[in-house]
């Protein structure tokens, strides 16, 4: 993602922001030059660019910088202004990212290269503004989605023989009723068999291995879970680590 597009996604989970003064928005653009921009300094041309990314009327950014200096919210030198490291640190505990969130954020940016499928990329952007927005149950949908069209994706590229031979020696009862006999294509997964069914049968014909299967089973009963309406609450953190493990072993771990 870009720093706009993260600037526009960390917005959009604030509630209420809309109606902050410009000094609250301000010092929180101070701390996106450090957190999401990466910048050591910013000027008050940064805190402008941020009120033109979200389509915010300007104000006189330098007379609320000055008044922040002063209170020592902000210092500055010859470098330029800088976030005081108390408040850095209140907005980094609020505001800020897991480390394992920046490192799925990197995945993502390198699966153009990577994974050649535009899809693939789109879904994964999508699943990190749902994480961003404390969205965990519908991350967790949507990197599944990702990562049962890519094995699917595999499956006809590479092993559609092995995966129909063993479709009839798996599920033969459900094979002779079976509206498509034959997979050809991406939809006719989904006709007459369930995603465990598939990636049952991926472990009959050895297109995945042992280790591929639990992590798959494993993540599929999670996902199922997180479908559902249930008491069972899933955190952004068990969001994290099922993207992570997902996208290593199966997006970017089997080729297409």
């Amino acid at each position: 993602m870009s720093a706009k597009e993260d600037l526009q996604a960390l917005i959009g989970g604030i509630s209420g922001f809309n109606a902050w003064t410009h000094a609250d928005r301000i010092r929180l653009f101070a701390w996106v030059q450090h957190a999401v921009r990466e910048k050591d300094r910013f000027s008050t041309g940064d805190i402008n660019w941020c009120y033109e990314v979200l389509h915010y009327k300007r104000t006189n950014v330098s007379h609320y910088l000055a008044d922040m200096v002063e209170r020592r919210e902000v210092l500055r030198d010859g470098r330029g202004y800088y976030l005081e490291g108390s408040i850095r640190a209140q907005y980094d505990a609020k505001y800020g990212e897991h480390d394992i969130t920046l490192n799925i954020r990197q995945m993502v940016k390198r699966l153009p290269d990577q994974v050649p499928d535009v899809a693939e990329k789109d879904f994964m952007k999508e699943a990190l503004i749902c994480l961003r927005h404390d969205a965990a149950r519908s991350a967790i949908i949507m990197v599944w989605n990702v990562a049962f069209y890519h094995l699917c994706n595999y499956v006809l590229n590479r092993k559609l023989a092995e995966f129909n031979s063993a479709y009839k020696t798996r599920y033969a009862k459900k094979w002779q009723v079976a509206k498509v006999q034959s997979i050809v294509n991406y939809d006719d997964f989904s006709v007459d068999l369930k995603e465990s069914e598939v990636i049952e049968i991926c472990r009959t014909a050895n297109i995945i291995n042992p280790n591929l299967y639990r992590i798959l089973t494993e993540k599929l009963g999670k996902r199922n879970a997180s479908a559902h309406p249930s008491t069972v609450r899933v955190t952004q953190v068990q969001a994290e680590a099922f993207i992570d493990e997902l996208v290593r072993n199966v997006v970017l771990g089997i080729p297409t």
